[in-house]
C-alpha cells in the first residue's frame, strides 16, 4: 500500500484540476517543483523529529528515535569521537537504521555525525554542537538527490 503524505499549507489544486486536458509544460513543471519542495520540507521535518526524539520516548513504538540522547550528559571527548571509528560509526549506523525504517520516502540513506567543540552561543557556554548531514535519494522520484544538514547544541543544564 502506497502512503500519501500531506504537508501544510495544503495544496488543493489537484482537487480542482481536470486531468483530461493537457496542461502547458511550464505549469506542470511548476506544479512538480511545488510538490518536490513540499515533499522535501515534510521529509526534513520528519527527520528532525526522529533525531530529536529520545529512543523509547514514543510510547507506540519504542524503536522510534535516536540514541544520541543517551549520551547527552556524558563527557564526550570530541576529538576522539570524530577521529575514532567505533563510537561514531555505531551512532551513524543506528541513525541510518532508524531513518531507513521510519522514513520510507527516502532510499540509499547515509547519515554523517560530527561533534564540534565547546563554543559560546548567545552569551552562554555550550558543551558542544552536533552537526548531522543526511544524504539519500527520493524513493518515488527519478533518482533526485536529497541532502540536508541538521545542527543543534547539546549541553548539560547548569
Amino acid at each position: 500500500m502506497k502512503h500519501k503524505y500531506y504537508s501544510i499549507p495544503l495544496d488543493f489544486t489537484d482537487l480542482f484540476h481536470n486531468d483530461t486536458h493537457v496542461e502547458s509544460s511550464g505549469r506542470s513543471h511548476d506544479r512538480l517543483l511545488k510538490k518536490i519542495s513540499s515533499l522535501k520540507r515534510s521529509i526534513n521535518e520528519h527527520i528532525e523529529l526522529i533525531i530529536m526524539t529520545h529512543m523509547g520516548e514514543y510510547k507506540n513504538n519504542k524503536d522510534y528515535g535516536f540514541v544520541l540522547w543517551d549520551r547527552e550528559f556524558e563527557n564526550i571527548q570530541i576529538d576522539k569521537f570524530n577521529t575514532h571509528t567505533n563510537p561514531k560509526q555505531d551512532m551513524e549506523t543506528k541513525l541510518n537504521i532508524a531513518l531507513c525504517k521510519f522514513e520510507p520516502r527516502l532510499k540509499n540513506i547515509r547519515a554523517k555525525i560530527l561533534f564540534m567543540s565547546k563554543k559560546k552561543y548567545k552569551g552562554k557556554e555550550i558543551k558542544y554542537f552536533v552537526n548531522i548531514t543526511v544524504k539519500g535519494k527520493f524513493a518515488n522520484l527519478i533518482e533526485q538527490p536529497y541532502q540536508k544538514s541538521f545542527s543543534f547544541a547539546m549541553s548539560s543544564l547548569y
